[in-house]
């Protein structure tokens, strides 16, 4: 069954890290912003736009480990 062979090219590895990576950060400045950012608008926009960021890097993630494992 496993033969110690990755079937995961450079490529995937790549994509998955700078996906996994932006999720991240959206992440952190999310709650950076929620916790130090104060309430104007343009932290609002801002704070939606992270909230948005790291919500499509979930399902960008969950897609790419779906894909592979399919």
């Amino acid at each position: 069954m496993l033969e110690g062979k990755s079937d995961l090219t450079p490529r995937f590895k790549l994509i998955f890290s700078t996906v996994a990576a932006l999720t991240a950060l959206a992440l952190i400045l999310n709650v950076l912003l929620a916790a130090f950012g104060g309430g104007s608008d343009q932290v609002q926009a801002a704070a939606g736009a992270c909230s948005t960021t790291y919500m499509m890097g979930f399902g960008a993630i969950v897609g790419l480990i779906g894909g592979k494992v399919a």
